[in-house]
């Protein structure tokens, strides 16, 4: 019988089949096991939040170069001296600018709308025709109508966890921002929104049409004065990027913190119930030496 578990734990490499051959081993092991399920949970959702965040940050630096060109263009279209067909032709190009800042900002990254909040199901932004005019809306909302991007529907924050303890409020049911990983931004919060002191919109998209409709009526003054409103709006898209870049380094930081936690939990399974191979060798040929003596 001796010689039969010996041979048990060599061709399963386990050190036991029940946890009654070894209580206080078994109890451990299931601890360890439960710690290693965790971690792979835990990478797992990291693995997502970096195609998230990948995803964002190369959003937020296409949008950037766009908003560049569209600088350009209008500067280009407020100094010089233009037909009414080159404006036009001006005015069409930045407009269609402002279609792909909507296109990018629209982006669908692991199945999620990370751009719309807690909104995965509609078209996040859109421009509309109201009343003849060009209008961009947040999550069925007109960018101008609202001042703080946290009143827009959708615009609360969705989390993963990542094994650093994540907290919920029990008064309120929602986590503690300090305690996991956001992985959904507030685009009304990244583009601007509500009205300036000039009553001109602060939201780049919008300040993008607008600006096209004065390179079309060939109001330079107008035009000058979007291209600095142009530069103040594309501050908070290059503060969001780099918010993005840290949190990219910090997924990177954690990915590598449970990389190695793992391999030390697995080694300690290992320990906790694997075989140790040399030893059981040596043990079951002396056992089956003793067996064949007898």
């Amino acid at each position: 019988e001796r010689k039969n578990a010996s041979e048990r734990k060599i061709n399963s490499t386990k050190r036991y089949n029940r946890a009654s051959e070894d209580p206080i081993s078994a109890a451990k092991a299931l601890r360890t096991r439960k710690a290693i399920a965790n971690t792979e949970d835990y990478l797992s959702n990291l693995e997502t939040a970096e195609q998230i965040y990948n995803g964002a940050d190369n959003a937020l630096m296409s949008v950037n170069e766009i908003l560049d060109s569209i600088i350009e263009k209008v500067t280009y279209a407020a100094n010089g001296t233009q037909h009414d067909e080159d404006e036009e032709i001006l005015a069409q190009t930045v407009e269609t600018y402002a279609d792909e800042i909507v296109r990018l900002f629209n982006v669908d990254i692991a199945e999620r709308r990370v751009f719309g909040g807690v909104n995965n199901d509609t078209t996040i932004f859109k421009i509309e025709d109201v009343g003849g005019n060009k209008t961009v809306t947040y999550n069925g909302v007109d960018v101008n109508s609202l001042d703080d991007p946290t009143e827009f529907p959708f615009s609360e924050v969705s989390f993963t966890d990542i094994g650093t303890g994540m907290v919920i409020d029990p008064a309120t049911g929602r986590v503690d921002p300090q305690s996991a990983l956001p992985v959904t931004f507030n685009g009304a919060e990244i583009t601007g929104c509500g009205r300036d002191e000039d009553g001109d919109s602060k939201n780049i998209i919008q300040i993008t049409l607008d600006a096209a409709n004065a390179v079309r009526k060939g109001d330079k003054i107008a035009a000058m004065d979007y291209i600095d409103k142009l530069r103040a709006a594309q501050t908070s898209v290059s503060v969001a990027h780099a918010d993005i870049g840290n949190k990219q380094e910090y997924i990177e930081y954690n990915k590598n913190r449970l990389t190695s936690n793992m391999e030390t939990l697995l080694e300690q399974q290992n320990n906790l119930e694997g075989t140790d191979m040399g030893a059981e060798t040596t043990n079951w040929k002396t056992l089956e030496a003793i067996y064949n003596v007898s």
